[in-house]
């Protein structure tokens, strides 16, 4: 289908290309807009998740917005929890590595013992990479909204020393990390990557937390958390960006860097690219314009391309 060279190797597992979906956007095997759906679509993995250790609904309500040039979401990560992925994962591994698509499993907790269950089950399954999600805001209890794990830097630690623990440093292990606007906070967050060998990658960024919006009846489009959630799309590139030059220029060269937030044409991933990203993934562009989406960046990003990879 090209000629252009545009593979990578992220974590140590061979990808055609360096596009994906991003956590939040495949939940289940079958379905449109679970693997199944992604198996159609051009992304060179399927990412599945946030998967938590029990079953979640999510929030209620409106829980998602878009409103050019900016997504607005409040999920709280539904999703079929860990046992369902238990019994499901082989097959959804089978299903991609046939199509010649990695399979990532993105995992989330309240605690270090819920990485270590869901990374265990994750890579036990047969997941190709684990991505432990640090990093969503929108997790409300009570119409009280959680701490977000990433700034919490002694239960970070306490989660990748733990997972070490029960899996080994060797394991295909990559973490997402929220948008750090505090560049000693970034810093700091990647100086914990460095010393622990697990992390194979860091992914960055999630939503930015605690957007606002009004709808068109003049209250707040976003109905859980008092109206807040956090923020993708277009008006996140280039935070996004920022967060991948600083965390490439911070972490030791045996870490790989994701690049997430705002890609909507192939020219954000080439820029992503630039920055030395090794690899990017997609949510909001994937909800707004589904599976196609990934076809068009695809044919955009060749269209644009003579990247210097940096694998």
């Amino acid at each position: 289908m090209m000629n252009l060279d545009l593979s990578v190797s992220l974590a140590g597992v061979n990808l055609e290309h360096p596009i994906m979906n991003a956590g939040g956007t495949c939940k289940r095997l079958e379905g449109e807009e679970g693997v199944e759906g992604f198996l159609k679509t051009m992304v060179s993995a399927v990412v599945i998740g946030s998967i938590t250790v029990e079953p979640r609904d999510g929030n209620s309500g409106n829980v998602y917005s878009y409103q050019d040039p900016f997504s607005l979401n409040s999920l709280g990560m539904p999703n079929p929890g860990l046992k369902y992925w238990q019994e499901h994962l082989p097959e959804a591994v089978r299903r991609c590595n046939e199509a010649g698509k990695a399979l990532v499993m993105n995992v989330a907790g309240f605690n270090a013992s819920d990485y270590v269950d869901l990374t265990e089950m994750a890579l036990g399954g047969g997941a190709d990479i684990v991505e432990e999600n640090l990093g969503c805001p929108n997790v409300v209890a009570g119409n009280v909204q959680k701490p977000v794990i990433s700034f919490d830097f002694d239960l970070v630690e306490e989660i990748m020393l733990r997972v070490t623990e029960r899996v080994g440093a060797d394991a295909r292990v990559a973490f997402k990390v929220s948008p750090f606007s505090d560049p000693s906070a970034l810093k700091r967050m990647a100086a914990i990557c460095n010393r622990y060998a697990i992390v194979k990658a860091l992914v960055t960024t999630n939503t930015f937390p605690n957007g606002f919006a009004f709808g068109e009846s003049l209250k707040p489009i976003i109905t859980p958390n008092n109206g807040f959630g956090g923020v993708g799309g277009p008006a996140m590139f280039g935070i996004g960006l920022g967060q991948v030059v600083q965390f490439r220029a911070a972490l030791d060269d045996r870490i790989q860097v994701v690049g997430v937030g705002g890609i909507s044409t192939g020219k954000n991933v080439r820029d992503y690219l630039l920055a030395k990203a090794a690899a990017v993934q997609v949510a909001t562009a994937c909800i707004e314009r589904k599976g196609r989406v990934f076809n068009v960046l695809l044919d955009e990003l060749i269209a644009v391309s003579s990247v210097p990879r940096t694998n």
